[in-house]
């Protein structure tokens, strides 16, 4: 499936932003430092997979119109989230709704 550019730029923003919050957390800059007291340097790398599923409309909320470069949606009941899938999401408090 090709995605198209919009939606390309915003997965591309979601990336710098989760990087820029695990640099700014707290936790992991105390961490880093503690690394780096023990005569280490430290560099993050992530490696991201994300996965697009497209919503079904709620009540009352006319469906989305497939764009001519996705396929139309499909029964929410076929998409599955890996138990996985479902705890990285909750680590960077992203809803599944």
């Amino acid at each position: 499936m090709e995605i198209p550019e919009r939606l390309h730029e915003l997965i591309e923003q979601l990336g710098q932003a989760i990087m820029r919050a695990m640099a700014e957390d707290p936790e992991s800059r105390e961490l880093a430092k503690k690394i780096q007291e023990e005569g280490f340097d430290v560099a993050l790398m992530v490696e991201a997979t994300v996965a697009l599923h497209r919503r079904q409309p709620e009540v009352g909320e006319a469906p989305a119109e497939p764009g001519p470069d996705l396929p139309p949606p499909q029964n929410q009941e076929e998409d599955s989230w890996s138990d996985e899938d479902r705890a990285f999401l909750r680590r960077f408090k992203i809803s599944m709704d």
